[in-house]
């Protein structure tokens, strides 16, 4: 686990670096290697690089936060490449069972509010895949994982992202709300 949480580091390192380097064009996700296949997530909106921590997690059921032993306290840190609908999120974080998990996932947000000049808030859903869930009855080291996105982007080079998780029975999943930090650079 400690090799995968290193070789994440430098994905987002990586990311980081040529985010804003001279190739990086500002409406391509990806600067000039954006593939073609990706040209349809372009917006007019410039593609900003994020630095993302989580900052607050809180389950819905009470009870069970007691009963299953689980973390509200998850720290960790991942990149997000947004341009205000679409978000690309990579990270690694210390999940409620106290487990070190690895994400990546889609982000889509196309209700927005421009409430001012320098900020907006837009509203979706985000989907990928989360390991680090392996003392679940299933077992599986890698698992679907969704949810509502709420995000807040400024030009002040601060924003807030809520994730909000339904608790889902049928597959053991409690219900919570998140919140990540984000820093641009």
């Amino acid at each position: 686990m400690k090799k995968i949480l290193k070789l994440v580091c430098k994905a987002i390192l990586a990311l980081g670096i040529t985010s804003n380097g001279v190739q990086a064009a500002d409406h391509q996700a990806f600067g000039e290697a954006t593939p073609a296949w990706l040209q349809g997530m372009n917006t007019d909106q410039a593609w900003k690089t994020w630095a993302v921590a989580p900052v607050m997690t809180r389950h819905f059921d009470r009870q069970a936060v007691i009963d299953d032993n689980l973390s509200e306290s998850n720290p960790g840190i991942g990149i997000e490449r947004s341009n205000g609908r679409w978000h690309w999120m990579l990270g690694a974080y210390r999940n409620s069972l106290r487990d070190p998990s690895i994400y990546a996932q889609l982000g889509w947000t196309p209700l927005q509010w421009q409430f001012s000049d320098k900020a907006s808030l837009s509203l979706g859903a985000a989907a990928g895949l989360v390991s680090g869930y392996q003392n679940t009855d299933k077992g599986y080291p890698i698992v679907p994982a969704g949810g509502f996105l709420v995000s807040l982007e400024t030009d002040y080079h601060l924003g807030l992202n809520l994730f909000i998780v339904p608790t889902i029975q049928a597959v053991d999943v409690e219900g919570f709300v998140a919140a990540q930090l984000k820093i641009g650079f």
